[in-house]
């Protein structure tokens, strides 16, 4: 087997259990969306809503800007919570999914990224959850930097009980909470239980596919030319997110610096929940951008040395 990651001996095929899975899933959310406008309790679609949103916020300010990305620091009770939140999503542990989304970002774009977006939109949002496991993708993950995780109790403890903890917390809490509340067996099984998983199932998926949605297209001859515009704007979210990853600015479905989660995050910042968020100053993407043209150092080694923390950031522009 050739040493390129642009190369491969052989080809990873479908695992059809996977997709069988997947269809039934899909099929009990389809039901459960017919429900909600057919026969299910108000209470418990406000309840499914709830879940969702709680999911999301383990998913983006828990397992992608904390764990994969480290754009924060945060103490055993927050992590806790974070932890906690990701688990109603019912996608495996914390550690997996962090692991998972860093060698899509150090393979990004090569057939060692676990969701190429360059095989397209279908493979990169949905096939690429349907493969059988790549030997090469396993080995990346096997040897990759995880001594921050490994090192995080939180982490540690959510994998190794994630067989308990998943189907208790993350699916029957759920759904005996819409049984309590008034509603069947049915309604709530397939409203916070499928449909509720069906749609954070999608959230997560598209933070790994959000590139073919809000980046620029990789086959149009001006995209090398015009990234650099998001120093500027920071409006061409995946351009700016993949070259610095820990800007905690930087949200999941294209947005900067706005959006549900950055709102959640700024709340906990103000509340003294979370700490140490780092971003970048423009003087320091002005100096990056020097640094890059006078000793010919890739962008993103001289961006990653002017990285700094939003507390510095502030500090530094009351002194200009």
């Amino acid at each position: 087997m050739s040493g390129s990651p642009e190369s491969k001996a052989y080809k990873v095929g479908v695992h059809w259990l996977k997709v069988l899975f997947q269809i039934h899933l899909h099929l009990g959310g389809a039901y459960g969306l017919w429900l909600v406008f057919t026969q299910a309790n108000f209470v418990t679609t406000l309840l499914c809503s709830v879940f969702v949103f709680l999911g999301m916020i383990g998913l983006t300010l828990g397992c992608h800007r904390l764990w994969a990305h480290r754009t924060y620091e945060a103490g055993v009770v927050m992590r806790t919570v974070l932890a906690a939140l990701y688990t109603l999503t019912c996608q495996g542990s914390v550690y997996d999914w962090a692991i998972t989304h860093r060698v899509h970002h150090q393979n990004h774009g090569t057939p060692l990224d676990p969701f190429n977006y360059k095989k397209g939109t279908f493979y990169c949002h949905v096939l690429s959850h349907c493969m059988e496991n790549d030997p090469d993708i396993d080995r990346k993950k096997r040897h990759g930097d995880t001594k921050d995780l490994e090192e995080d109790n939180v982490v540690w403890a959510q994998h190794w009980f994630i067989w308990l903890v998943v189907p208790i917390w993350g699916f029957l809490l759920p759904v005996n909470l819409g049984m309590t509340m008034g509603d069947s067996l049915t309604n709530s099984l397939f409203v916070l239980g499928f449909l509720r998983l069906v749609i954070l199932l999608h959230m997560s998926w598209a933070v790994h596919s959000a590139f073919l949605v809000w980046g620029l297209d990789p086959k149009d001859r001006k995209s090398g030319e015009t990234w650099l515009v998001f120093f500027i704007t920071k409006s061409l979210w995946p351009q700016y997110h993949y070259l610095l990853p820990w800007d905690y600015k930087s949200g999941e479905f294209g947005t900067y610096d706005s959006g549900v989660c950055t709102t959640v995050f700024k709340i906990l910042s103000v509340l003294g929940l979370v700490e140490n968020p780092t971003t970048i100053s423009s003087e320091g993407v002005k100096k990056a951008l020097a640094a890059a043209v006078e000793t010919g150092k890739p962008l993103q080694d001289c961006l990653n040395a002017h990285k700094a923390t939003l507390k510095d950031v502030i500090e530094e522009t009351h002194h200009t």
